[in-house]
């Protein structure tokens, strides 16, 4: 082949393919499979499961009047149940795992559209853990901007040509689970919901999350987060509502938190205060509190892990917002972080039947555990070092398994892996009485446990345990 037949295949070919690169673009410009520029009227939309690249095109192309906003805490959300309770049309553009930068980043291609009026905004504080300058690893950001000239990444993405091709060629009948727009990515009948399986999962995370906060962002750094990507989008839209709740997660998922990550926790504390101070001085938000309330928290059977609960529970949020309760006000902003922290220092943890706050009295003053107080078998077990100071006794362990406690002349001895101790008064050791503990006295997450009420009454005038309220109670004991 001479030059000049080279220079001829070289021009064909070239032509070739960009009358083929023509056809391809102009065929997914048309089809346009995840709507990016107009609603589908030429086939029954066929969305996208994947909701960082689906949910620019619903932003763009839909009518609604309401978004909602989150992570996937917020994806069992139905848009129609919400309607039926908040009014107008709503839209779910929740995305799991999301960053507050992706969250704003399809936010704001929806208020940019003027259509919206309202907004619900689940807050999670992870999302605000990010470098403030960060770009989004997984969000095809050239989706949500207005160039025109990298759509080129939507038109010629070979997931999405197969998407376009899919859409053309299956029935309606096909891909049920991607076709309901009021259903899609809600996760809620797919989940395995377990009081079990969040307590098994608790034991495991206290100690796989150990070290967790050692890269902790700084309580500065969230707040540059919060006001770039949260903040500043009620600044830009004064005429839009917006409804800000904190999702409500396990009590054993604070617990957890509390414990591996402190940092964490105080952080998120602050944050919840910083974010109502700014938020306040908008007369267009509106803030809500789930995190305390223990009809949800403690609540294991709605949650398949720590954090995710059912669908049920997002309807019970939607409920009390549109009845104004838990709503944050100037007056109350402190006592939700309070009522949080006095449910974490009274936490008892019951591998049978779940979760409760145990309130301990010697005397008629308030005792409090650093560590949970655990259930095993019906017996309350809590730290033996903190339970002898708490009731005066004196604390000797002998490095290995042996544990006595003295006061006056009484002495209570316990071995690890017994459920049995021994009670002596005075010297004579032939005045030594076996009581049965209920369960053995053994190591749980590094504090050595015994139950509580076998040991105080051996030491106390009176024991009583009482059950004032629903995941409630109370053992007070007279020493005197």
């Amino acid at each position: 082949m001479d030059n000049k037949d080279y220079r001829k295949f070289l021009v064909k070919f070239t032509a070739s393919g960009l009358v083929f690169a023509l056809l391809v673009g102009l065929f997914m410009y048309i089809v346009d499979p995840l709507q990016m520029y107009r609603k589908s009227t030429l086939y029954t939309p066929l969305y996208s499961s994947q909701e960082r690249y689906q949910n620019a095109g619903l932003a763009r192309s839909y009518d609604y009047d309401t978004i909602i906003l989150g992570s996937s805490m917020t994806q069992n959300f139905v848009p129609s149940y919400v309607e039926s309770l908040m009014g107008g049309k709503v839209m779910k553009l929740s995305i799991e795992g999301s960053t507050a930068l992706e969250q704003h980043a399809v936010g704001k291609v929806a208020l940019d559209t003027g259509q919206v009026k309202k907004v619900l905004w689940g807050l999670d504080y992870f999302a605000m853990r990010q470098d403030v300058d960060a770009k989004s690893e997984n969000m095809p950001m050239y989706m949500y901007d207005n160039n025109p000239f990298n759509d080129y990444e939507y038109l010629f993405n070979i997931s999405n040509i197969k998407h376009a091709w899919r859409a053309l060629t299956s029935s309606p009948d096909e891909y049920k689970a991607v076709r309901d727009l009021d259903l899609l990515r809600n996760w809620d009948k797919a989940a395995g919901y377990s009081q079990d399986k969040v307590l098994r999962t608790w034991e495991i995370d206290r100690t796989k999350e150990i070290g967790y906060g050692k890269n902790e962002f700084s309580l500065d750094n969230v707040k540059a987060v919060f006001q770039k990507y949260v903040l500043s989008l009620v600044k830009e839209h004064p005429e839009t509502q917006f409804t800000f709740y904190y999702p409500p997660y396990t009590i054993l998922r604070q617990q957890v938190w509390a414990e591996t990550n402190p940092v964490r926790a105080e952080n998120q504390y602050a944050m919840k205060k910083y974010m109502f101070e700014q938020f306040s001085q908008y007369p267009n938000v509106k803030v809500y509190d789930f995190q305390e309330d223990t009809s949800i928290t403690y609540n294991l059977s709605q949650y398949k892990d720590l954090s995710h609960h059912s669908q049920a529970i997002n309807e019970q949020i939607l409920r009390d917002i549109v009845a104004d309760k838990h709503r944050v006000t100037a007056e109350n902003v402190d006592q939700f972080n309070e009522e949080l922290k006095n449910q974490l220092s009274h936490l008892a943890v019951d591998m049978q039947s779940g979760v409760f706050s145990l309130f301990v009295y010697v005397d008629d003053k308030e005792v409090q555990f650093n560590v949970p107080a655990q259930i095993r078998e019906g017996k309350i077990l809590v730290p033996v070092k903190e339970l002898a100071a708490a009731l005066g006794a004196d604390f000797g362990f002998d490095g290995t398994s042996v544990v006595k406690l003295r006061k006056g002349d009484k002495t209570v001895t316990l071995n690890k892996g017994s459920a049995q101790m021994t009670v002596q008064t005075g010297d004579d050791e032939a005045n030594a009485e076996t009581v049965d503990l209920g369960y053995k006295m053994q190591n749980l997450s590094g504090s050595m446990m015994v139950a509580i009420e076998p040991v105080a009454d051996a030491f106390a005038e009176s024991l009583e345990v009482k059950q004032p309220q629903e995941y409630i109670k109370e053992i007070r004991i007279r020493t005197e």
